[in-house]
């Protein structure tokens, strides 16, 4: 046990809570163990000890009551720089529940309907082809936007089966864009990996919701996020390009391998996080801390609304929340969402089986950072780590499985 680092921890963070005007309670106030909790400490702490992560860092709300908030291990490695509730991590793809949100703002102003074509507001997107083994055809059905934000558009990742495919999104260098115009542009010029809405494929899908919030809104992606979700929740480390004042909390991303162990793969000072961008990729761009998802989080589980703010409508949460992969699986049964899951919402996985779907959904990113909002219970739960990859250490399912246990009530 590493009680120095402990002790730096305690030290820093509890002036920090204070800063944040947290209310923290007790576990057991709100129906959960403080044993179980600790036992989940003792386990990702020895991950760190063991020089198996660089650092971790989790937190769980219930019944809006800050619970349980541990940090663990370093932000920096090399200069001894600990992790506290001020750090910056890059979030990847939990940008994308944050963006289908934005698009779901621009629905309830009627901007648009979910199963308009989103050829109507993006031309570029009017001929989609669709690829196989032996050739290339024009799609037969129109791309539509609930099909972009259930991932059941086509769109893939460059990853898929077919060589040839993922050749095409090689060359298409779509991450050298210049605006999300540019990069929705590249990408339509690249097959479909199917015909829509006949399969679940993750890939690049949120991109273009995030380019479709410019088009209906009238303003780049990062404008719309400040004015309309980041400033009226309170979410002031929330970011495409971290400011030049905060750098000093961006954590350092590290990689793993059973040769090396852990190495430095992204410092602040070379960042593409910290550069000048204009670039802001909705599929994954974002940099958070845990506190700011955690606002985010309540907002959703709130239905909602934060602290008398509203950002959604109650019914709009509800939308989506639903199962909106019911007609995909008439044409394949045998989806290939992630292990344990087995639903999809307007921009969030839903844990369960088909037929009976718990009130539980979520999404995680590359680096290992991971969320899940549990309506039944009225329970949040946030992990936050930087090392790709990470499927080695079984983080998520673990996490998960101790957050289960510690439910007493």
């Amino acid at each position: 046990m590493n009680y120095p680092l402990i002790l730096a921890f305690l030290i820093i963070n509890f002036s920090l809570f204070a800063q944040h005007d947290i209310n923290r309670v007790m576990p057991e106030k709100v129906g959960l163990s403080s044993d179980s909790l600790k036992k989940m400490n003792n386990h990702f702490h020895k991950l760190v000890d063991n020089n198996k992560l660089p650092g971790i860092q989790t937190a769980v709300m219930r019944h809006g009551q800050l619970v349980h908030f541990d940090s663990y291990g370093y932000a920096d490695i090399e200069n001894k720089k600990i992790l506290d509730t001020e750090s910056i991590f890059r979030i990847f793809s939990m940008t994308k529940p944050i963006v289908s949100v934005a698009l779901m703002q621009l629905y309830e102003q009627g901007k648009f309907k979910l199963d308009d074509p989103v050829a109507k507001y993006i031309p570029q997107l009017d001929s989609v082809f669709v690829y196989t083994d032996s050739a290339i055809s024009l799609a037969k059905k129109p791309i539509t936007i609930r099909q972009l934000l259930t991932h059941t558009a086509g769109y893939g990742n460059g990853r898929s089966p077919y060589p040839k495919l993922n050749q095409l999104y090689r060359k298409a260098n779509l991450f050298n864009s210049k605006n999300n115009k540019e990069f929705v542009e590249a990408l339509s010029k690249i097959p479909l990996q199917f015909e829509p809405g006949t399969n679940w494929q993750y890939g690049h899908s949120t991109a273009i919701c995030g380019y479709l919030v410019e088009v209906l809104s009238g303003k780049n992606l990062n404008t719309y996020l400040k004015e309309e979700l980041f400033l009226p929740l309170g979410m002031n480390n929330t970011f495409f390009q971290v400011p030049i004042e905060k750098v000093n909390n961006f954590v350092v991303g590290y990689r793993w391998n059973k040769t090396q162990g852990i190495t430095v793969s992204d410092t602040p000072k070379n960042s593409r996080y910290t550069k000048n961008m204009t670039m802001y990729h909705a599929g994954g761009g974002l940099v958070s801390t845990t506190l700011d998802y955690l606002r985010f989080c309540q907002m959703l589980l709130n239905k909602g609304t934060l602290n008398h703010t509203q950002i959604l409508k109650q019914e709009t949460v509800d939308l989506m929340l639903q199962d909106h992969i019911q007609e995909t699986r008439k044409h394949q049964p045998n989806l290939k969402i992630r292990t344990g899951e087995s639903g999809f919402g307007l921009g969030f996985v839903i844990s369960g089986t088909p037929d009976t779907l718990e009130k539980v959904f979520g999404w995680g990113g590359l680096a290992g950072t991971y969320f899940k909002i549990d309506v039944e219970n009225n329970l949040i739960y946030i992990l936050m780590v930087q090392l790709r990859p990470h499927s080695q250490l079984k983080l998520r399912s673990t996490f998960q499985n101790f957050i289960k246990s510690a439910l007493i009530d």
